[in-house]
């Protein structure tokens, strides 16, 4: 079997060449009155180096060795806006998706494929927005987009990367498939109801779900939301359809209360039903503080958050379905650099979460991240203890320009009892990355 071998040198010359390359980027914007286009291209690359994978068991569990891999995307696209008479605008888009990586990746999904990747359409959508005034509009997409709501514990991401597609965690494809949104924003209500169907990778579920969400935000004061998600239709592409999984129905509260400029408290309770089966139940709490006034201007945050796990012991399911959630902040909501990109899918799990974050400078900054993860319902996974470990990740940000944000990242997941157990390992699993992003 083929394994990489990164020096510091070469990590050094590829990051170098990439930031090169894009100093010859070329681009096109043609604008008149009415009618506007806009080329761009998106360019990631990230570079792993790990010690101890998998707690020094990842042959044992993955069957491949994962110390080293390399992942690249290219998203090129273009889009238009139309203004018309009488408010009416109209706009559309269209980019695609080229990944791959290059040796074996930690996530196991790809195991034993030779260096994948796929080549996808990834947005593809028409609007329409009518304009009643600065703060008042009604908009309607159709097709392949982005959608997000709140933090993303639920709903944001549509695609599926890694596997034969490779570029797992870059998560390059985010846009859901054939789908509708429509929209009302005024002053302080946004109201919207959406169809929207996910992109797996290949032998990937396929599944459509509909629902709404309603946001009001007290100006200052915070917000407060409410949405509810039916889930339509499970793997409609699968010969033995998933009945029982179409009668998920999901209801999800959340909010944001600002006491001072300095202090936020925010939170989110998510119940599960339907079929007489499902019960499962995700929420978080966090405290943000930042110090506005101090030098490089510090911030501290605390969160504790909870996505159930099934217990074996009753004849309800009991875990929570972590439906489209997706990456909106470190550590939200891949729970832990490690822990949560390549081990966790945002259920069954318990994290206590300290974070804080310092501008060194304008363009440069730092956080800091410690989590203690423990495992809702250790029975679940065959294992008796729920202490999985605690983790600690290091992130230095640098935007270089307005169009390349360059990153790397340390992380330590020091092993409790029931991680040993689960995966049989009992050493200290660390990775060093390194991450670059080019957009225009």
């Amino acid at each position: 079997m083929r394994c990489l071998q990164f020096s510091l040198k070469a990590i050094l010359c590829l990051f170098c060449s990439f930031y090169s390359f894009f100093c010859f980027a070329e681009y096109e914007i043609f604008k008149s009155k009415k009618l506007t286009i806009n080329t761009g291209i998106q360019v990631n690359t990230v570079a792993f180096s790990q010690n101890n994978p998998w707690f020094g068991m990842d042959e044992e569990n993955l069957g491949v060795s994962v110390d080293e891999w390399l992942e690249t995307a290219v998203t090129p696209e273009i889009g238009f806006s139309y203004t018309g008479i009488d408010g009416y605008e109209i706009n559309g888009e269209i980019s695609f998706v080229s990944t791959k990586t290059w040796g074996e990746s930690a996530d196991g999904i790809a195991a034993g494929l030779d260096d994948p990747s796929a080549s996808t359409i990834e947005k593809a959508f028409l609007g329409v927005k009518r304009h009643f005034s600065e703060s008042r509009s009604f908009e309607v997409m159709l097709g392949n987009f982005d959608y997000g709501i709140g933090s993303g514990f639920l709903i944001k991401d549509g695609g599926s990367d890694g596997g034969n597609r490779g570029g797992f965690y870059l998560g390059a494809r985010s846009a859901f498939r054939k789908s509708a949104l429509a929209r009302y924003v005024n002053d302080n209500w946004l109201v919207e109801g959406f169809f929207l169907e996910n992109n797996p990778r290949r032998d990937g579920v396929v599944g459509d779900i509909a629902g709404f969400n309603v946001e009001y935000n007290f100006n200052d004061m915070g917000m407060l939301g409410f949405s509810y998600i039916d889930v339509v239709e499970a793997d409609e592409d699968s010969p033995e359809p998933d009945p029982i999984g179409e009668k998920l129905n999901t209801y999800d509260i959340r909010g944001e209360l600002n006491l001072s400029e300095q202090l936020t408290l925010s939170g989110e309770y998510v119940f599960q039903s339907g079929g007489d089966v499902f019960d499962g139940k995700g929420y978080w709490m966090r405290a943000d503080y930042a110090f506005s006034d101090v030098p490089g201007k510090p911030s501290l945050a605390y969160r504790f958050a909870v996505v159930s796990g099934d217990d074996q012991n009753t004849t309800d399911f009991e875990g929570f379905e972590p439906l489209a959630y997706g990456f909106s902040d470190y550590e939200a909501w891949y729970q832990g650099e490690i822990a949560g990109n390549w081990i966790f899918a945002n259920t069954n799990l318990k994290t206590h979460l300290l974070t804080g974050s310092f501008a060194i400078s304008e363009s440069l900054s730092t956080t800091v991240a410690y989590l203690n993860l423990s495992i809702d319902e250790p029975g679940s996974l065959g294992i008796e203890s729920d202490d999985f470990g605690d983790e600690l990740n290091v992130f230095l940000d640098w935007e270089a320009t307005d169009n390349l944000f360059l990153s790397a990242a340390y992380a330590v997941l020091s092993p409790g009892d029931g991680a040993k157990q689960f995966t049989g390992g009992d050493d200290t699993w660390s990775h060093f990355m390194l991450y670059a992003s080019y957009s225009y």
